[in-house]
């Protein structure tokens, strides 16, 4: 089984809705035969001093700066990995973690003096998976159009960090160009990624992904 350590970041008001994407999520995994399961590791919290506030033809942005994201979820994800191979004889596979943030996900641009946004946002350190994704576009007073857009949110970041490349099929990894377009996205994998995950995911158990 491939676990994914699972966790969020900034003030989550209905934090059931969260919780009820994540059990939703696996069970697709479960009812669809894929190894993957998320844990729940509790919220993920980050000093009041991370925050920056950036100016924006909007008015000013506050948000935590992807670096400081970044190195606070490999640093966990290291951690909870030394404590399980130190209680466990069993070898559990556990190479991934992924945040969920209500802030926008910026970046400073190295070369030019400004800031970089994404919507979702992975990075590979030393064979550990960092997966980080903005709640923010996807939501809605619908509480339930709000939670299938973060469902296949979810299922498009897993599929990177397996190995997927973005489809131009009737797939969650299809990205859209607007919200809208997200909404007509099917809540799952097109057979081609769908078989193509499956692979990596069995492949994975003897290799470094």
């Amino acid at each position: 089984m491939q676990f994914i350590e699972t966790t969020y970041v900034g003030n989550f008001i209905e934090k059931q809705i969260l919780f009820d994407v994540f059990d939703e999520v696996n069970r697709y995994f479960t009812n669809n035969n894929i190894d993957i399961r998320l844990i729940y590791i509790g919220p993920l919290k980050l000093a009041p001093g991370y925050l920056i506030n950036i100016n924006t033809t909007k008015g000013k942005l506050r948000a935590y700066p992807l670096e400081a994201l970044i190195e606070t979820l490999y640093s966990r994800l290291l951690q909870d990995i030394k404590e399980i191979s130190d209680e466990s004889d069993e070898k559990i596979i556990m190479n991934k973690i992924l945040a969920l943030t209500t802030f926008p996900i910026i970046s400073r641009n190295p070369y030019f003096d400004f800031y970089e946004k994404f919507l979702g946002y992975h990075e590979t350190i030393t064979n550990l998976r960092i997966m980080i994704l903005s709640t923010e576009p996807f939501r809605s007073e619908d509480k339930e159009k709000f939670k299938t857009r973060l469902f296949k949110g979810i299922l498009h970041e897993i599929g990177h960090a397996f190995g997927l490349e973005h489809c131009n099929d009737e797939c969650v990894m299809n990205p859209p160009k607007t919200i809208e377009e997200w909404d007509l996205r099917p809540s799952t994998y097109c057979d081609r990624c769908f078989l193509e995950l499956k692979r990596n995911v069995e492949y994975s158990y003897t290799h470094e992904f």
